[in-house]
């Protein structure tokens, strides 16, 4: 019996189109793949930057102030309103220590001193403060401080001893934190001293017996200790730059892929709340 079934065989026509179909997911891909490596290739950038500015900040910003040099007492560093990993859920409030209910978490892992967290601060802060105060989307810090110097260490460890000891401040003084470096990094200023993130944390509204005890505190081996293991919390994930952005505890890179931030907020809203 004959098979009636023949081969088909492209038409000139056909090929073409076939040829421009490959070619344009060969020009997608070699876009995305651009895209990408100009995000890397800023946020390398970025960090090589913060480094010198940071080792030139060293030389002239230290020495102010030495540990036993402050009229505070060296508080506990028995942190509360902290996760086991070192994160700090932030309330429709902006108070430390209760996620916000029923909502999708965006974590966001940040050096104080980092270029891109700055930029990110600044880019969507205001929009976290709006989608947690609506209940839409939850908030996690990390603070960590991958950048080995004074100021990004002082700053964790401020962050958690006001998550700790001021917890209804701890949005605001975290906005304050990143607006200082964001005046040191990006502008050029002097690093700040711990008496001076003393006078950050009174701006945000901390009261005054914490803010009298914050410099001794951050100066001390026990909080120091606190911002060194929870950066190497953030190593021991596999994580080796900020910012890091994870979606209900899991990493999201497609903002590095693609550029769009909010692409990862608006995953965050949609997740919904994350199984226990």
């Amino acid at each position: 019996m004959a098979n009636n079934r023949q081969s088909h065989n492209p038409t000139k026509r056909e090929k073409r189109e076939i040829a421009r179909e490959k070619a344009r997911i060969l020009r997608e891909q070699e876009e995305k793949r651009k895209k990408r490596n100009r995000v890397l290739v800023i946020i390398g950038g970025i960090a090589a930057l913060a480094l010198i500015i940071f080792a030139a900040m060293q030389i002239l910003g230290n020495g102010d102030d030495a540990e036993g040099n402050f009229d505070g007492e060296v508080r506990s560093a028995e942190l509360a309103n902290v996760t086991d990993d070192y994160g700090i859920d932030i309330d429709g409030n902006g108070a430390a220590g209760t996620p916000v209910a029923d909502a999708g978490v965006l974590a966001v892992y940040s050096d104080y001193t980092c270029s891109g967290c700055i930029s990110l601060e600044n880019a969507y802060g205001a929009t976290y403060s709006q989608l947690i105060s609506s209940g839409e989307m939850g908030l996690r810090l990390y603070p960590v401080a991958t950048l080995n110097n004074q100021v990004s260490s002082n700053m964790t460890a401020a962050m958690f001893y006001v998550a700790t000891y001021a917890p209804e401040q701890a949005l605001a003084f975290n906005e304050a934190l990143f607006t200082k470096t964001n005046d040191v990094v990006l502008q050029g200023g002097k690093a700040p001293t711990e008496n001076e993130i003393a006078d950050i944390a009174a701006s945000a509204g901390v009261a005054e017996d914490v803010v009298a005890d914050l410099p001794a505190s951050i100066a001390s081996n026990g909080w120091k200790d606190v911002a060194n293991d929870a950066t190497s919390s953030f190593r021991d994930k596999g994580y080796t730059a900020t910012p890091t952005l994870e979606v209900n505890g899991e990493e999201n890179q497609t903002w590095l892929e693609t550029g769009d931030v909010g692409a990862v907020i608006t995953a965050a809203i949609e997740a919904g709340a994350p199984a226990n």
